[in-house]
């Protein structure tokens, strides 16, 4: 028996832009056609064909997880009866072509895409639809889904016969379900079905459905308490007339990015908010910097972890621009660093998986703990310069006295140390003890003396320090394998 209505198509894209034009290219309804839903890859165009049944998928080639051309060949296999047309991105047409031989009805490329283009293949993918007669320009009436979605995205539309013949009851709600994908979900129509109202499915994706709720009864958190934590339940305002339901979608997806500042809540509205935090002062970058510049490091990271910590109650701030944030003052310190000559390669090597993950975090709390252990990669790299200085001018001291009577005693009286505790921090921090380390230095000038000076061997032993000749001379062995004089025959021959 033929059939005849409005052609389901489903739209799958990982570019929301091409989506997004997607669906405004053509007046959908009056071609005939209606989107059901989205996706932005293979997999999850598989989980909404099965919820959806589309008549025609529109799908792009290139896509993660699972491409067009894996998409196509499965859709052929399991959905033979589903128009498929591909979108592609390759000047290679003829390759895109011979590559999917799926039951593919036609191809547009990207750059071609436009309104013209778009309906000439919808045309001849429905009309292709073995027992499927497309509606006529004017013969379509829009179906109460689509007029509930229409007035939801802003659409000015008159419901008054739909409110009174569908919706009986005194309160009206706009309810997201957002999900996993790919785990077990209860579909909020099973989980209500001992509430008294209507729900009412204006949008769905393959992890976020989009209910209107009409009953006599206020849905709040209380209600959903029982569904798995896997999801969350966002809830407009409760409303009393249907013409109401216009705009809801501003006020729906606001409620959902205030999901980034509460992980660990399974349902939001503007009832179930905490109040905000007093005014928060505004991050003083110049004020970070200058701390930095001057050394003051910790000083400076306390002020920033503060502001962050003050940051996680600020549940209005752009979700986008406070990452942004973020990213901005760990480039800003990379590029510090660097010109205070640290050693900054790690941070170099792991600054793209900071941003990459600050990017991608889910909330608030794990976006603050990738800069927190950046901050930490920061510290060490700067305590191990710090650690360094400190034998620097240890050394340095040594290579400025080392024909001086000096001793252990003396060095860490000048530094102000205890001889106990400046043995092991040299020990600490070099491949040699002290001792060992000021006879190399002393050794190392006598050689000098030895190939560019003829004066006597104890006259050097006394030049770099060593008030006991024979001590000089055993140290030189055992440093060189040669004595004093051998090493100087030894250059007098070469």
């Amino acid at each position: 028996m033929e059939t005849k209505g409005l052609c389901r198509t489903l739209i799958v894209d990982d570019e929301i832009l091409i989506r997004q034009g997607i669906k405004h290219y053509l007046d959908w309804e009056k071609e005939g056609f209606t989107i059901v839903g989205e996706a932005s890859n293979g997999k999850e165009a598989l989980e909404l064909i099965e919820k959806l049944n589309p008549h025609i998928v529109i799908t792009d080639v290139v896509m993660p997880i699972m491409d067009g051309e894996a998409l196509t060949r499965i859709v052929n296999e399991k959905f033979p009866h589903i128009g498929l047309i591909v979108l592609s991105s390759f000047s290679e047409f003829d390759y895109v072509r011979s590559a999917f031989q799926n039951g593919v009805i036609d191809y547009i490329l990207k750059p071609k895409l436009n309104a013209e283009v778009l309906l000439k293949a919808l045309r001849l993918a429905a009309g292709q639809l073995e027992g499927f007669h497309l509606s006529s320009e004017g013969e379509h009436q829009q179906t109460l889904k689509e007029k509930l979605r229409g007035l939801y995205e802003g659409t000015d539309l008159s419901l008054e016969e739909e409110a009174a013949a569908n919706f009986p009851h005194k309160y009206f709600q706009v309810l997201s379900h957002n999900y996993e994908p790919n785990k077990k979900m209860i579909h909020l129509q099973d989980f209500l079905t001992d509430e008294d109202g209507i729900l009412t499915s204006i949008f769905s994706t393959s992890d976020l459905h989009i209910y209107l709720w009409n009953g006599d009864r206020i849905l709040g958190e209380d209600v959903f308490s029982g569904l798995p934590k896997s999801g969350f339940i966002c809830s407009t305002e409760v409303f009393n007339n249907l013409s109401e339901l216009k705009g809801k979608q501003k006020e729906l997806e606001r409620l959902e990015s205030y999901r980034f500042f509460f992980p660990d809540s399974f349902y939001l509205s503007d009832q179930s908010l905490p109040p905000l935090p007093g005014k928060l002062q505004d991050f003083q970058l110049d004020r970070f910097i200058e701390e930095c510049k001057r050394d003051n490091f910790q000083e400076a990271f306390s002020y920033l972890q503060d502001h962050t910590g003050q940051n996680v109650q600020n549940y209005q701030q752009d979700v986008a621009e406070y990452k942004a944030f973020l990213n901005n003052i760990m480039f800003n310190l990379i590029v510090l660093l660097g010109n205070k000559d640290y050693q900054t390669e790690v941070l170099e090597k792991k600054k793209y998986t900071y941003f990459q993950n600050v990017g991608q975090a889910a909330d608030v709390y794990t976006a603050n703990q990738t800069v927190d252990s950046f901050l930490k990669e920061v510290t060490k790299i700067v305590e191990t310069e710090e650690e360094q200085g400190h034998m620097r001018k240890l050394t340095d001291y040594i290579k400025a006295h080392y024909h001086e009577s000096l001793s252990l005693s003396d060095i860490a009286n000048h530094f102000h140390f205890s001889p106990s505790y400046l043995s092991n921090y040299f020990s600490t921090h070099s491949k040699e003890g002290f001792s060992e380390y000021l006879n190399r230095v002393r050794i190392e000038a006598a050689i000098t003396l030895l190939r560019q000076s003829d004066i006597p061997i104890s006259k050097i032993s006394e030049q770099v320090g060593f008030s006991d000749h024979s001590y000089f001379c055993r140290v030189f062995k055992k440093q060189t394998s040669y004595s004093p004089s051998q090493y100087r025959r030894k250059r007098i021959m070469s």
